[in-house]
């Protein structure tokens, strides 16, 4: 497909993989709405994106507030990339229950939330829309002292697969990306807990070149091994 035109939702638009996503479509002459959490947040929003909105995934208000207004002000959205996502670290038995429904919250029911109030808007589209979330390697494997986030990313990957098979007749592709560890930090700042040694991981401009090349080229599905072959 041809990115040159298109309008592009993209949630955490201020993270690693966000800012490095709105580049590479801002190149392809695309135009990105980005959302990042707060005021604070909104600083690493990058002039790749033209226009820059709030989200709160653990605030059901900022998630009304962001579907109403883009569902009101009648905005063409031809695809949606959700590169939000926070990790949690520790055994089953230390987890704690508020630990867990955040990390769901955050990584699983609040995308899908925002995602399944928008699929009329990308139904509209004759841009081939689509819908890409970064899920990761952990729900296709699990890993010890990481269970509460592999469930969350294994439950958004499920998700994913059952929202393809609702949308297809309205032909939105749906991609569910895979990428093993990659270097974004985000292990340095978890939810809770305190990682475990990682062995060095994939460079995030590798990861967000498989992806886009993945939108160009029709692809619907990146398991962790499309990034190293």
């Amino acid at each position: 497909m041809n990115l040159n035109g298109g309008q592009y939702l993209l949630l955490g638009a201020n993270g690693v993989f966000g800012r490095l996503i709105a580049q590479a479509l801002n190149d392809r002459g695309a135009t990105l709405i980005g959302t990042a959490r707060s005021n604070e947040s909104a600083a690493g929003l990058t002039d790749a994106v033209s226009q820059k909105l709030l989200l709160d995934l653990e605030s059901q208000d900022s998630i009304g507030q962001l579907v109403d207004y883009l569902n009101g002000s009648d905005t063409r959205i031809d695809g949606i990339i959700n590169a939000t996502g926070r990790v949690g670290f520790g055994t089953i038995a230390d987890t704690t229950l508020e630990g867990a429904h955040r990390l769901m919250q955050i990584n699983h029911f609040g995308p899908a939330q925002v995602v399944s109030h928008l699929v009329p808007q990308l139904a509209k589209s004759s841009n081939e829309p689509f819908v890409l979330s970064i899920t990761g390697v952990v729900a296709e494997k699990v890993f010890p002292g990481m269970a509460c986030y592999t469930t969350s990313k294994t439950a958004h990957s499920t998700w994913l697969k059952a929202l393809a098979l609702e949308v297809r007749r309205q032909k939105i592709r749906v991609i569910d990306a895979r990428p093993g560890h990659t270097e974004t930090g985000l292990a340095t700042r978890p939810l809770f807990g305190t990682a475990p040694a990682f062995a060095q991981g994939m460079t995030p401009e590798h990861v967000v070149e498989v992806i886009i090349s993945a939108i160009e080229n029709g692809i619907t599905e990146l398991p962790s091994d499309s990034f190293t072959s």
